[in-house]
Formats: C-alpha cells, sequence, structure tokens
C-alpha cells in the first residue's frame, strides 16, 4: 500500500479531505487556544484579577495542553489517530462552548474550563500531523507538514482580528461572553469522519 500511496503524483480525494480537516482544525484550534490571551484583557479591570490569579487563568491551558498530548498521544497509539483526532477537537469545542457559562468574577471555573479547551489542543497537533502525514506520497510530506503547521498562525491572526472587531463594535472594556464561536472548532470532525 505505501508504495502505491509514493507513486501517485497528486493527491487523492481523501488525502485533500484529512489535509483539509487538519488544516481547519489547526487553525481553528489556534483561533481558539489563544482566545483568552485577547480576552484576558477586558477582564482584568472589571473582575479585579490579581496577578497570581490572571497566571493561573492563563497557564491553565498551557498545563492542560501537556498533559492532553501525552494521554491523547498514548490514545491515538491504541484505538487510532482518526478517533483520536474527533475525540480532541470535540473535546475542546465543548470545552469553549461551556466558557459561555462562565459567571462574572468566575476566574477559577474560567480557569478550570480552559484547562480542559489546552487538554484537547494539546492532543490534537500530536495526532493530526501524523495522521496527515502517513497518508501522503513521501514527496508531498514535507509541503503538506508545511501547510497544516502555517494554519496555526492563521487561526491566531483571525482571532486578533475577530478582537479588533470586537473592540470597535461593543466598546474597549465592556464585557460579553467571547465564545460565541465554540461551534466553529468543530468543524473539522465531519472531514475526519468522512475520509474512510
Amino acid at each position: 500500500m505505501f508504495e502505491m500511496l509514493d507513486q501517485r503524483a497528486s493527491l487523492t480525494g481523501n488525502q485533500i479531505k484529512i489535509l483539509s480537516a487538519a488544516i481547519i482544525g489547526d487553525a481553528l484550534e489556534f483561533f481558539d487556544y489563544f482566545l483568552i490571551g485577547f480576552v484576558l484583557a477586558f477582564l482584568i479591570g472589571p473582575w479585579k484579577l490579581t496577578f497570581g490569579q490572571s497566571a493561573t487563568v492563563l497557564m491553565s491551558s498551557g498545563i492542560g495542553a501537556i498533559m492532553g498530548a501525552y494521554a491523547w498521544g498514548w490514545l491515538a497509539d491504541r484505538i487510532g489517530r482518526r478517533k483520536v483526532f474527533i475525540g480532541t477537537v470535540l473535546n475542546f469545542s465543548l470545552a469553549t462552548g461551556l466558557l459561555y457559562f462562565t459567571p462574572d468574577n468566575g476566574w477559577i471555573y474560567l480557569s478550570v474550563m480552559r484547562f480542559f479547551v489546552g487538554l484537547g489542543v494539546g492532543g490534537l497537533y500530536c495526532v493530526d500531523l501524523p495522521l496527515v502525514q502517513e497518508f501522503m506520497p513521501s514527496s508531498k510530506r514535507g509541503w503538506v507538514g508545511g501547510l497544516v503547521t502555517c494554519s496555526r498562525r492563521v487561526g491566531c491572526a483571525g482571532k486578533a482580528a475577530m478582537r479588533r472587531h470586537v473592540n470597535r463594535s461593543l466598546g474597549r472594556y465592556r464585557w460579553t461572553p467571547p465564545h460565541c464561536h465554540c461551534r466553529l472548532p468543530a468543524t473539522p470532525a465531519p472531514f475526519a469522519s468522512a475520509t474512510g
């Protein structure tokens, strides 16, 4: 099978679907993962957060990402990358959706939910790049890896652009639930399930 895969000069429809799911997933992953950096600037003043509380909110997703990369990576080796890819996307999508219910001054709730966002995000990248790479011809693996990796920066830039628009629309320090995009990260899940 791998010999036939390496002989192909162009990508098949299924390979394009896998690549698309990884690109969309990674772009939305970073869109979601770095959301807190933009949101926290609006919360520090009204919530009167201390340095330690702000650090806890920010650090929680990083700790979750470390644990998620290990746990989801281990699970992917046991049950398969495609199932785990879908699981990681649903993990950080649901956690982001639950952030909508963050109460005023709820920095502990925010930290816990951001931990679960990090858990899913950490698992996604350690699963989707190998998933994409193993189904690509060896002549295209470097290019495909570059596409998947650069899509993460697109997601971060998209979040920055969205926050700029929200700043203008709502006023600089008005707090509103920032997680209205919570269904966006789940977009790649149907692509992944359709690939085989």
